[in-house]
């Protein structure tokens, strides 16, 4: 399921791409048309050049974004991956000392998503 929502991001983006492209290489047609000079004709094209860059570059990042999203998924589903667990059996529970109060008292924050490994 989870590589089809990826596929599915990825041609969202792919579309968004294409259609700036599109955009881009319109604008520099009728920058172009409208230059007086070569070289504002070249400048044009150039402008041109760097806006299909900067929609591929975007495209690219989206595309990474989304493997990143994936992997994430698969990591938080599956526990850390390949079903391994990171307890050990056998361990008997040991508590956890009073917590200090007072003025000096340190209270460490808990870790990311609450697990102590």
């Amino acid at each position: 399921m989870q590589a089809a929502k990826e596929k599915v991001k990825d041609g969202v983006s792919a579309v968004k791409a294409k259609t700036k492209i599109a955009q881009a290489k319109a604008s520099e047609k009728a920058e172009a048309a409208t230059a007086r000079s070569h070289a504002e004709r070249e400048l044009a094209h150039e402008r041109g050049k760097a806006k299909v860059a900067a929609a591929k570059m975007e495209l690219h990042q989206d595309k990474a974004l989304h493997r990143e999203e994936a992997m994430e998924h698969r990591i938080h589903k599956h526990g850390g991956g390949h079903g391994r667990h990171h307890h050990k059996h056998g361990v008997g529970i040991v508590a956890a000392p009073p917590p200090a109060t007072g003025a000096g008292a340190y209270h460490p924050p808990p870790a990311a998503g609450g697990h102590y490994y």
